[in-house]
């Protein structure tokens, strides 16, 4: 969800540069902001539940930064909401909005990449007697700006895939002018894959010897899942550079499911002989879980009815 309102606000930009905007997946990027606040609170409360005592230390390094999130994303929510609103009748007021949203969009991308990286680096937790005021940025660190741009590149190509879903479903999308776009945004899905490719191997290389190495036959689960994750970015460049939807979605998914886990053995190389979540002394409660599960559940319900109260006719551009 993160990747589709960063890289649809960045399509978004670049679509109205040229004048090719699809009110079809711009109009949704309100909801998407709604849905990935909401989605995004469970994994979070995992990530405390985790590596809180690690998480919490690095947020007040960085306290002033992490904290503006907040205010931050409600205005990018409500930028959002000003470009849908105001597209066809303000298109200066639409056009600033967006690049606002964008911009804060992007600044907490990259706070997020910037607390996640110093999670993982007690070691430089020192710099809090030099710096009390939690304005602790970690920029001298080599791979926050890969990082950064991964992320960057990733989002593009995830929202470019789902803006071709999107397309492929509209019910007011002529079939030949289907056709065209999603051929056009898988291309973009494409080329930012490629890009990807080389970025990814810069991040990768950024990392401390002991980490990268880990990927190069250090350790045998996260090598071969190394080896899967460049085989299922080849076949994503193939079904998108040939066009074909379905292949490049499940493609896209299988490689968000593998990255994720790449990035946990790499969390776990980083944080070798100081914290290992197995460390954790832990309480079996089954009933946390079942209501945690039941609340979960009735809100992604809820979630879907107001998915659908948003495609009607009169909610068009919402």
């Amino acid at each position: 969800m993160v990747n589709l309102i960063l890289g649809g606000s960045l399509l978004a930009i670049w679509n109205r540069f040229k004048k090719t905007e699809t009110p079809v997946f711009s109009g949704k990027i309100p909801i998407f902001v709604a849905l990935t606040i909401n989605l995004g609170v469970p994994p979070l409360l995992f990530l405390q539940v985790l590596y809180g005592h690690l998480f919490y230390t690095s947020s007040v390094l960085m306290a002033v930064y992490w904290i503006a999130i907040i205010p931050i994303l409600i205005f990018a929510y409500y930028g959002t909401y000003i470009y849908v609103k105001k597209a066809d009748k303000a298109p200066l007021l639409a056009t600033i909005s967006l690049w606002t949203s964008t911009i804060f969009l992007l600044y907490i991308a990259f706070v997020f990449v910037i607390n996640s990286t110093l999670t993982q680096l007690p070691e430089e937790w020192i710099s809090y007697f030099q710096n009390k005021g939690g304005t602790f940025l970690l920029l001298n660190e080599p791979s926050i700006w890969p990082r950064f741009l991964h992320f960057i590149f990733a989002s593009l190509a995830v929202a470019a895939i789902g803006k071709s879903v999107f397309i492929h479903f509209a019910k007011k999308v002529k079939p030949e002018d289907k056709k065209i776009a999603i051929q056009k945004n898988l291309k973009i899905a494409a080329v930012a894959t490629l890009i990807q490719v080389f970025v990814g191997f810069w991040f990768w290389l950024s990392m401390p010897e002991a980490v990268w190495k880990i990927f190069m036959g250090g350790q045998l689960i996260s090598t071969l899942f190394m080896v899967a994750g460049w085989i299922i970015a080849m076949a994503i460049l193939y079904f998108s550079f040939t066009g074909k939807l379905v292949p490049t979605l499940v493609a896209i998914v299988l490689e968000v499911i593998v990255m994720v886990l790449i990035r946990e053995f790499a969390r776990n190389a980083y944080l070798k002989g100081i914290f290992h979540p197995s460390d954790l002394t832990t309480q079996y409660q089954i009933s946390p879980l079942l209501i945690f599960l039941i609340i979960f559940i009735v809100g992604l319900g809820l979630i879907y009815y107001m998915i659908q109260l948003s495609q009607k006719p009169k909610n068009s551009r919402l």
